[in-house]
């Protein structure tokens, strides 16, 4: 994957910075999670200040920030007809028409996705506001701390499963945001979407859980398993992933495995103590070494 909104030469001290509305977490080079609760993104820089603070974060460290996806639009488009060189200036127009704010109000990039070989070749465009990349650069200005780069969360939480010529499916789900499905091939991501009419999962208790709820999720995930192997042509999904920030992840393996072939299981990360942690998952793969290109 190419995206990258900023990109510097690697360092050996990294740290990572994953920002969402509802929470800030700030994850050091030797894999410590510090985190804090906000009510908008306008607490960002006193909870920055104070994560810094107890991370001990300085000049010596190059950080990566991990946009929760509040913080930025995607939108899927035809590849442009132009020469690979002048892709990026050509990028840009290609969803002029989709957006509700200027075109120079917003820094853009792209990453390639996966596409029916019948059909022409496609782009993942993602877009974020010019004034929320200035931000985070003040921040890091503000600490003495280099900016190694900026991506996005649906990216970054790909980098825990493993290469494979298989495709594999994770589940995931931010804290407070909507439940996401992201299929995965060779550390690529070819296909994801939200599933809104199930996004209450990661906060029901086990004596909610239906049959007709796990049935209903069990149909729309092996709609998405079909649409992989049948219309792009895809290697089969060989395994669903959970990273549900649920005490219950287990009972929800279970219950999907009842309706679905491929291998149901919870993602392993050993670094959480809990399922119930899953939402700190983007800061940890900011650490990691593929989190950007």
């Amino acid at each position: 994957m190419s995206l990258a909104f900023w990109r510097k030469k690697a360092a050996k001290n990294r740290c990572c910075a994953y920002l969402q509305p509802e929470v800030l977490v700030v994850a050091d080079s030797q894999q410590n999670i510090y985190e804090l609760e906000l009510n908008s993104a306008e607490q960002w820089s006193s909870a920055f200040a104070s994560l810094s603070q107890q991370a001990k974060l300085g000049c010596d460290q190059q950080i990566v920030f991990i946009l929760g996806k509040q913080h930025y639009q995607q939108f899927q488009v035809d590849k442009p007809q132009v020469a690979n060189e002048e892709l990026l200036g050509a990028v840009p127009w290609t969803i002029k028409d989709m957006l509700s704010e200027p075109l120079s109000d917003l820094a853009i990039d792209y990453y390639a996705a996966p596409s029916n070989p019948m059909a022409g070749e496609k782009l993942n465009v993602v877009c974020v506001r010019k004034s929320i990349i200035q931000h985070l650069v003040s921040l890091a200005q503000q600490y003495d701390i280099s900016i190694e780069g900026i991506t996005i969360e649906s990216l970054a939480v790909v980098n825990f499963l493993e290469q494979s010529e298989r495709c594999q499916m994770l589940l995931w789900q931010p804290k407070g945001g909507d439940l996401e499905l992201i299929v995965v091939r060779q550390g690529q991501v070819c296909f994801s979407r939200q599933l809104r009419a199930f996004s209450a999962l990661g906060k029901m208790q086990e004596i909610e859980f239906t049959q007709n709820f796990f049935d209903s999720l069990s149909l729309e995930l092996q709609r998405s398993i079909d649409y992989i192997s049948a219309t792009l042509k895809l290697p089969e999904v060989s395994a669903i992933q959970l990273a549900i920030p649920s005490r219950f992840c287990d009972t929800i393996a279970q219950q999907l495995q009842q309706n679905l072939s491929p291998k149901v299981a919870l993602l392993e990360v050993p670094l959480l103590d809990s399922s119930e942690q899953y939402y700190q998952l983007p800061a940890l793969a900011g650490l990691q070494p593929g989190v950007l290109p």
